[in-house]
Formats: structure tokens, sequence, C-alpha cells
């Protein structure tokens, strides 16, 4: 009989229950007002009133654009969304909503630290150098951190700095490694006076630590460390060298102190493009969630994160003005997870995880590979090999190929073409690869020029013969790279301005200064030899085994042999060759003599520029006679009626040698 009204009075006690716990769990507290106002130096007190008890705060702070970010749990806000504060280095405040957070922007003319304090319904933000509220004070230059309200001081019953290492890190900066018995131990960090200053409140350094390492020999900025107690606080003073820059971070019960060169990190930068470019940002936090650290940074960064349900985990930080992407690392680091970005969606999770899943993806893509169909394509190869290109695709051992298991390759030598069968994917990956090789080759005219020039005359032509003094090889006027055999009479020079020396020799040939032996012209493909002979073949006798006689001949020739390579600045390297046979003055058994100089060089020349070889010598002796016909032959008396004279000739044979590049435009017309 009395069932029914018991069951009355629990359904009522259960509904006052659920109506008093559902406010509680979609919004704690609201936040009704905001004052602002100026207090003694330098510092701006906000005021924040709720309409309950005033939640804990978290935030970190940004140096470029200055502003602090504060994080406000379990609220909503009946603020507008941008206020206006003009109070010294503070500008204004703007308020966001999201999901059941609400986050202040604190906008400031210049960085500065900040900290909070909760007083009932009431949360107050200082501002400004001279703060003393925060649990995190920072000295004289150092960069805003984070302040938790309430963060705990040393654990008495801890046993404060347990152990203190050096080491050198992979580019030449000096680590100074503090390892603390408990997380929670508060660390105040500056520079002063070119040294780092860390000190440990409450804490007593241990005797075995006490000394000053020196550390010079690790080839680091880091000269000393000196371990000591002042006033009841472990310190700790870095003292670097030269230039420096330094980073500092805790991740758990692990403090690290990178001293870093400016001068390498910045060649280190320029070189590898690896250091860290994102905002930078400090963060204090104490034991806190894994996933509230890593959404802190992606609300920072606007990036949409993702998470896996396996990252779990508390862990400690304290990082100052530190890049965000730096900072993120140091968290997947310090908790084995990695992350991967796609556009602006970053996931996290585990190491092992990703790698499991990305081999997964890989063996998936195998599989739909070996079921994808095949096709048959026929190729045409325009300006290249098609054996040639078969190789390529190929390869020599299976691994090496760009086929697959299932393709295959076949050379059509009439139409020079590639019968190729494979998967739709590969297809499209062969004819991009072709499309890159099938290219037309460059090609190079060779303008030789022979002569035969007076000595007296050769100095008048401008060419730098010094490409023979060591001294001078490698230099920016001396183009010479190598010279090849030194057995050889030939010497190499430069011409300054080519068309002056065209110009030049043609005015020293009509003075009768030198005669032009030959001047050929070759057209050849880049890295493909090209041949020039002018001469004659002598011919001899000579007996077979057999005992018969037939002729044979030697050849007695000025050859020249070029074989260009375009570099990519648009010079020529040329590899020459000459040789400058004449048949000798004696016979052995009837074969004749040859009489041989050559070199063998190679050469960089400018496009156009003119190579010019020399040094081969000829010298004609002759006895000239003029006279009065018949009165000169008479004996005695014709002395008056006959002049003789002696004369010397001397002259050398010149080899002048111009590459140009052929335009391809003008070659394909």
């Amino acid at each position: 009989m009395n069932r029914k009204p018991v069951v009355q009075t629990s359904a009522a006690l259960l509904l006052f229950v659920l109506l008093a716990w559902m406010p509680t769990l979609a919004w704690a507290v609201t936040l009704k007002r905001m004052d602002a106002g100026s207090l003694s130096g330098g510092m701006v007190e906000l005021k924040l009133m709720f309409d309950g008890p005033a939640p804990q705060a978290k935030g970190y702070s940004v140096d470029q654009p200055p502003r602090i970010s504060i994080d406000l749990p379990f609220t909503r806000s009946s603020l507008a969304k941008y206020n206006e504060i003009g109070f010294d280095n503070a500008k204004s405040v703007t308020v966001l909503q999201a999901g059941d957070r609400t986050r202040l922007v604190v906008n400031l003319r210049s960085p500065t630290k900040f900290s909070t304090k909760n007083d009932g319904n009431v949360l107050y933000v200082y501002l400004g150098a001279d703060s003393q509220q925060s649990a995190y004070s920072g000295g004289p230059g150092s960069s805003p951190m984070v302040a938790e309200s309430g963060a705990p001081m040393a654990d008495p019953g801890g046993t404060g700095i347990t152990h203190i290492d050096f080491q050198r890190g992979e580019e030449g900066e000096g680590n100074v490694v503090i390892t603390l018995a408990n997380a929670n131990i508060p660390m105040d960090m500056n520079e002063m006076a070119g040294r780092i200053r860390l000190e440990f409140q409450g804490n007593v350094l241990p005797g075995r630590l006490r000394n000053r390492l020196d550390v010079m020999d690790f080839a680091t900025p880091v000269k000393y460390i000196d371990a000591k107690t002042e006033d009841g606080n472990a310190v700790i003073v870095i003292e670097p060298k030269g230039e420096f820059d330094y980073l500092a971070y805790q991740a758990d019960n692990v403090v690290t102190v990178s001293v870093k060169p400016v001068s390498q990190q910045s060649y280190n930068r320029g070189r590898r493009g690896l250091s860290y470019k994102g905002d930078k940002l400090s963060l204090n936090f104490q034991d806190i969630k894994v996933r509230e650290v890593l959404q802190l940074i992606a609300d920072f960064t606007d990036l949409n994160l993702v998470a896996s349900d396996t990252v779990t985990g508390n862990v400690t930080l304290r990082l100052q003005n530190v890049p965000w992407d730096q900072a993120l690392d140091i968290v997947l680091k310090a908790k084995g997870l990695d992350k991967r970005q796609e556009g602006n969606v970053l996931t996290v999770a585990p190491a092992e995880e990703i790698a499991a899943r990305e081999r997964q993806q890989l063996e998936n893509d195998k599989q739909i590979r070996e079921l994808a169909p095949v096709y048959t394509d026929l190729i045409q190869i325009n300006y290249a090999d098609a054996k040639e290109i078969s190789g390529v695709l190929s390869g020599e051992s299976e691994d090496s190929g760009l086929l697959t298991e299932r393709g295959s390759v076949q050379v059509v030598a009439r139409t020079n073409s590639l019968l190729v069968k494979d998967t739709q994917e590969k297809l499209d990956e062969i004819r991009n690869l072709i499309d890159r090789l099938d290219i037309p080759v460059r090609q190079v005219m060779i303008e030789a020029r022979i002569i035969n020039l007076d000595t007296d005359y050769n100095k008048e032509l401008g060419i730098n013969w010094k490409l023979g003094n060591e001294s001078d090889v490698g230099n920016a006027d001396n183009p010479y790279i190598d010279f090849g055999s030194a057995g050889s009479n030939f010497k190499i020079g430069i011409a300054s301005n080519t068309t002056i020396l065209n110009l030049e020799m043609n005015a020293v040939i009509s003075d009768g200064g030198g005669e032009s032996v030959a001047q050929p012209k070759v057209i050849t493909a880049d890295k493909t030899k090209a041949v020039i002979k002018s001469g004659k073949e002598i011919p001899y006798e000579e007996k077979t085994s057999s005992g018969a006689t037939s002729v044979a001949f030697k050849d007695a020739v000025l050859s020249l042999e070029v074989t260009p390579q375009i570099t990519p600045e648009g010079s020529v390297i040329m590899d020459v060759i000459v040789k400058n046979d004449s048949q000798g003055a004696d016979a052995v058994n009837g074969v004749p003599t040859i009489n041989k100089n050559e070199v063998d060089t190679r050469i960089l020349v400018k496009d156009g520029g003119t190579v010019v070889l020399g040094g081969v010598f000829t010298q004609e002796v002759k006895k000239n006679i003029t006279k009065v016909p018949l009165l000169g032959d008479v004996p005695f008396v014709g002395r008056l009626f006959r002049t003789e004279s002696n004369s010397d000739e001397k002259t050398e044979l010149m080899i002048f040698i111009t590459p140009r590049i052929i335009n391809e435009n003008v070659a394909l017309r």
C-alpha cells in the first residue's frame, strides 16, 4: 500500500538531481563582465567576473604578433566579441566561443608576461613585467610563459636535482640536460651578461653536484657550467662563448637547455632548410593531458586535429618562446607519438600505429597494382634510339626497371618505336619519362682555320699565350682545363675577341705575312666527336709472307679531332686532339718515316670564343740571285752585273678553333 508514494518520492528526487546536474554538465559558469585598469609599474589588470566560481585558466603567449590567449574551460560568455581597452601595453580583448570553452585573446603592443589569480567568482589577469602573481616569473629579457594559477611549489619530499649532464648535438650545439626528482619543481630562467641562469626554487643542490664543469673540449658554444646553491635555491649558470642562441624546454622531469652558435645555425638553415619556421609560443603546464596540449597547438595554428584513441597520458611542459612546430615535435617525441599532415588536417597517433597503418596501405596499393588490368601502347621515339630507351625501361635487373612483373617492352626497329605492355598507371609514368628523354640533341658548329703565319706577325693578334703557366690555371681569365701529353711542340692560347681576331688575320694575310692553308667547318651533336683531316698518303712497297709485293700507304696529315660538351651555363668543353704529321727525310728499307707532332687537351671556352693552337715552326733558308742576262754570267766581271742575297724565313703553323652552339629553333627549321 505504501509503494506508490515511495516511487513518486524517488522519481521526484531523481528529477531534482538531474535538473541540478545538467547545467553543471553543459555550462559551469558564465562570464558576465570584464573591467580593465592600470596599476603601478606599467601593469594592466583585467578583472573577469562570473556568475559562479571562476574557472582555472590556461593559456599561452605569442611574440609575433604580440598577444596572449587565455582559455576558460566550461565557460560561456555574455560579453561582446571585441572589447577595446587602451591601457598602456594592452590594446583590446577579443572574446571567442568554441564548444564548451571561452577564449580571451589579449592584443598587445609588445610582448609581455602575464599571470592569473582566482578569487571566488573573480579571475584576475595581470599583464606586465612587474607581475608577481605567476607561478613562473622570468627575469629580464626572458620571454613570457603560460602561468597556471595554483601551480605547485617544490615537493618537500623530493630531492630536487638528481643529475646534470652535458651532450654535443648533431649540429654542434651544446645540450645541458638536468634531471629533476619531481616534474613540478618551479624554475626561473633568464639571460644576463651573456650567461644563462636557471634557478630551481626551494631546492638545495646535492653536494656531489656542486662543482664547475669545463666542457670546452666538446667544441660547442658552451664553455663552463656552474652548479651551486644560493639562498636555499639550486642555481645552474651556463657560460657560453661568442654569438649564440638558446632554447629551453622541459618534458616530464627532464629540463634541456640547448645552446647553438648563431653562424652555424644560420648556415644549416640555408643549406638544409630543416629549421622550425612556425610562430613562436610559450607553454608551461604541469601534469597536463597530452590530448589537451595537442588541442592547444591545433587551436594556435588553426589546424584540424585528429588524435587516435591510443593517445593517452600526461606530460609536464615548460617551453619558452619556441616555434609551434618544434613544440609539437617535443611533445610527440616525449610520448612516442608521430604525426602526419594533409592540408590543414593534423593526424596524431603512436609512431608504431602510424607505421603499421602505412605498411598496410602500401600492401593494399601493391595488391591493387597486381590486380589492375594490363594495356598495350605503341610509343613513337622521335630523336633517341629506341633500343637505348628500351634498356632504360627494362633495366639490367628486375628491380632496376620501370616495368611491373607483368609488363614487357619490345623494340620496333623499322619505325623506331616501342611496344609497351603494362598497367595504365605504369604506361602514364613511362610516357612522362620518355617525354623528358626523347628530346633533340643540341648541336655545335666547329669552325677551324689553319694558317702558316710569319713569326713577326703573331704578336700582333692579341692572343693570350699564358695557358702553359701553372699559376694561371683555373683563373677567371684563363678557361684552360687540362693539358694532355706534354711531348709536343704545341702551345695553347685564348683569343680575347673572335671578331677582332678574324679581322687581324685577314689583314696579315693580305699584307703577305701569312698563308691560309684550310678553313673547314663541321657541325656535330653534343658529346659527339668531329674529325677534320688535311694532308697526303705516302705510298711504299711492302712484301707479303708469300714473297709478293704490294703497295701500302702511310698518312702524313694535319688532323683535328674535337668532341664538344655543352655546359648548363652555355659554355663549351672541348676535348681536342691535334696531329701534324709530315714525311721524314730518311726511309728505312724503303718504308718512309713520319715526323709526328701531337697534342691532346681539354679546354673550356665560351660560346663563340676562340682557342688558338700554335708552336709548330718551319724554317726555310733561300739564296736569291738577280743578274743581267749574259753579262751576269761573265767570269769575274759578271759580279758587277748580278746581285746575290740570302733569306731566312720562319713561319708558325697556327690552328684557330671556334665553337658555336646552334640555336635549337634555327636547327629545326
